[in-house]
């Protein structure tokens, strides 16, 4: 609370404006990077982003430094990603320090799926909060995306148009070459750490199996039906987040003799991120 207050008086002090006072444009506030790859593609140089979950950390456990706080004081809209951990925890907060930002819920009109535990970055009614791993999810996001800046930007509508009309271009053929890689291997099973993929795996008719048992590391117990699972269906390649400690999928490997893949679904380089994952998962399933 104390923290809290101290933020509030520097936001006074400092006045809540929605412009950089460095470069004169409009604030816009985002939690996670591959919201920047919507955001940026669409609004180019009119705007600038201040993004909260920096790279590498959790979405789940981050907590917001006083200078992101501080640039959030600016921000003239808040594009929240919906579910995830660093948005239950400071939402809140971050209204009470710039009553002017209007919050924009980008997971509104998705079909969300559900999670069996209730822990962590899911943390919000069971709610599967990687929402962005889905092609077709963005694309609803890019719409929504577009629909807010438009009524920022009036003035730029053609400008706006353009580039939205070339994002949802790369949107669909990214997840179309996602579907190009793994048509054939509908209904297999892929072994990853901690289950961020639901999404990318219904789109795609793929079942995802996670390490993690209800949120937290693994039983030896949980370990061992892991690896019984692996070998009887011949999976020899474990996926794991760069930011998740790889030490439990390593001893899973070892035992099925397989291998650790780490990936990165909070990259700001969605598309490529995609594309390697598809990539990355054919191969996987090319026994």
């Amino acid at each position: 609370m104390y923290r809290l207050y101290i933020l509030i008086l520097m936001i006074g002090l400092f006045g809540c404006n929605n412009i950089n006072k460095e470069t004169g444009k409009p604030v816009i506030g985002l939690s996670i990077l591959p919201q920047k790859y919507l955001v940026a593609s669409i609004a180019d140089t009119l705007a600038d982003v201040v993004v909260m979950v920096p790279p590498g950390a959790s979405p789940a456990t981050w907590e917001a430094t006083p200078a992101q706080m501080k640039s959030l004081g600016d921000a003239l809209i808040y594009f929240r990603i919906g579910h995830i951990g660093f948005e239950k925890a400071w939402m809140a907060k971050a209204a009470e320090i710039n009553p002017e930002m209007k919050i924009t819920d980008l997971s509104e009109n998705l079909t969300l799926r559900g999670m069996s535990y209730d822990h962590g970055d899911h943390s919000h009614s069971g709610i599967d909060p990687h929402v962005w791993m889905s092609p077709g999810n963005m694309e609803i996001m890019a719409g929504k995306v577009f629909d807010e800046l438009l009524k920022l930007f009036p003035q730029h509508q053609e400008f706006l148009e353009r580039n939205y009309s070339a994002l949802l271009v790369e949107i669909e053929e990214t997840g179309q070459f996602a579907g190009d890689q793994l048509s054939a291997y509908k209904g297999e099973t892929f072994l990853i750490f901690h289950p961020s993929l639901g999404y990318f795996a219904d789109d795609y008719g793929l079942l995802q199996a996670a390490i993690e048992n209800e949120g937290k590391e693994p039983s030896s117990a949980h370990m061992i039906k892991i690896i019984d699972m692996a070998r009887s269906k011949g999976i020899k390649v474990i996926f794991v987040q760069q930011e998740f400690d790889r030490r439990n999928a390593e001893i899973i490997a070892n035992e099925i003799e397989g291998q650790v893949i780490e990936f990165n679904p909070l990259s700001e380089s969605w598309p490529d991120e995609i594309k390697n994952l598809s990539l990355s998962l054919k191969n996987s399933f090319q026994k």
